[in-house]
């Protein structure tokens, strides 16, 4: 069977970044088959149904401004060309201080298509933590203004600093209940706190570039020789192919930390997972921006969605399938250092599942079973390292709470 897939609450449409995944994904398929479709370019046109493609959806935020236009026919040309497409979105940003909401949107997805195609690089980020950060604040601060033009009562806890009131040109926002506002300013104002540490991260810890071609050179020829986390016999050219890898492995780091950009660190994972079925590190990382998308389903619920209590256990469950997966390509009986990540980010996993099972609505054998895993998975890491002695401590206490016998009898995870 299928794992269920997260669904985000309609009421909140300004926040669903598993929509706005959706969205660039479909825009990244439309440039590549763009692409295909070059030569019929030239005999009926360059017309586009997807207005995202040679950004001509900018156009209408700034209809005169040449710069911009010139911008639009270079990317109508070649849609992948990431220089243009970040100085058509600087462009449109210097060319007003006041943009409605939904030019905001379009900002935030132009500066994010690059990452999807596999560009990725320390100005590319910044500039999309800076679109993504302007998109939430012009959210919060439209909800505020509509909300004090209705005298709502439900500001209770809201921040209205630096709003001006008095303003009468209100958007809409096509949020139409005030539980669903105050819920969008809420996240709105945690995702904008965290800009700022992901800007610092990007800035101290992003030391390197990656193209796509370098990915696809990568996976195209098919040649596992990473020892990166473990792997397979070395094979032609490893030293570039670690080199390629490392910088992914990088990349994703930055990535899982910005809701807007965990499907392209869910993609890139997945191209490192083509290299080779033997390497545990794309399934390490895909399990982390899961976990990663997990406490942003917490967040919401903190922030009064109710709907995204429903999201734990599905989201939660796609992390442990990973990390299992990842498992099977290591011995527990006579580990090595390079599968310590597995080993121990599983454990770790596994005791946040513990910590918030109500959360994820585990059966009490489901939780017991779990935990159990994790702990066979320390205990193995502790015969290589045995800093992680504490870590195996915390999983026999759970399991001690728990009221766990030696014996699991089955080592499937149940969900209520």
């Amino acid at each position: 069977m299928a794992a269920k897939e997260p669904k985000e609450n309609q009421k909140t449409p300004n926040v669903n970044f598993i929509n706005f995944q959706i969205q660039l994904r479909g825009i990244i398929k439309d440039i590549k088959e763009n692409k295909k479709k070059a030569g019929l370019k030239k005999l009926f046109g360059s017309k586009h149904e997807n207005m995202h493609v040679n950004g001509s959806v900018l156009l209408k935020d700034a209809p005169d401004n040449k710069e911009i236009v010139k911008y639009v026919k270079q990317l109508d040309k070649e849609p992948r060309n990431v220089e243009s497409r970040l100085m058509l979105v600087n462009a449109v940003l210097a060319a007003s201080k006041d943009h409605p909401l939904s030019a905001h949107l379009n900002l935030m997805l132009q500066a994010a298509i690059p990452i999807y195609l596999g560009d990725i690089n320390p100005t590319i980020l910044q500039i999309v933590v800076h679109t993504y950060r302007s998109y939430l604040e012009r959210l919060g601060n439209i909800h505020k203004q509509n909300m004090m033009a209705i005298k709502s009562t439900v500001l209770k806890n809201v921040n209205m600093s630096g709003i001006d009131v008095s303003d009468e040109d209100t958007e809409d926002t096509h949020v139409r209940d005030g539980e669903s506002i105050k819920t969008e300013i809420q996240i709105a104002e945690s995702l904008i706190e965290n800009c700022e540490p992901i800007i610092q991260s990007i800035k101290t810890k992003m030391t390197s570039s990656l193209s796509h071609e370098e990915i696809e050179e990568l996976t195209a020829e098919g040649k596992a020789s990473s020892s990166f986390f473990g792997g397979g016999e070395e094979k032609v050219n490893p030293n570039k192919q670690n080199m390629i890898i490392g910088k992914a492995v990088q990349a994703i780091e930055m990535l899982k930390q910005i809701p807007l950009l965990q499907g392209a660190g869910l993609d890139l994972a997945k191209q490192l997972g083509r290299i080779d079925s033997k390497l545990t590190y794309p399934l390490v990382m895909e399990g982390r921006i899961q976990m990663q998308a997990l406490k942003y389903q917490l967040l919401r619920i903190e922030c009064g969605d109710r709907t995204a209590r429903e999201n734990m256990a599905p989201v939660y469950n796609l992390a442990i399938v990973a990390y299992r997966k990842a498992l099977k390509l290591t011995s527990k009986s006579t580990p090595k250092k390079a599968d310590l990540p597995v080993l121990t980010e599983f454990g770790n996993v596994t005791h946040y599942g513990y910590i918030h099972r109500d959360l994820m609505r585990f059966t009490e054998e489901g939780v017991k079973t779990l935990v159990k895993l994790g702990k066979d998975s320390v205990d193995a890491a502790v015969t290589v390292d045995d800093s992680f002695v504490p870590l195996q401590k915390r999983l026999e206490s759970s399991l001690t709470q728990l009221g766990e016998h030696e014996n699991v009898s089955s080592d499937r995870i149940k969900f209520r």
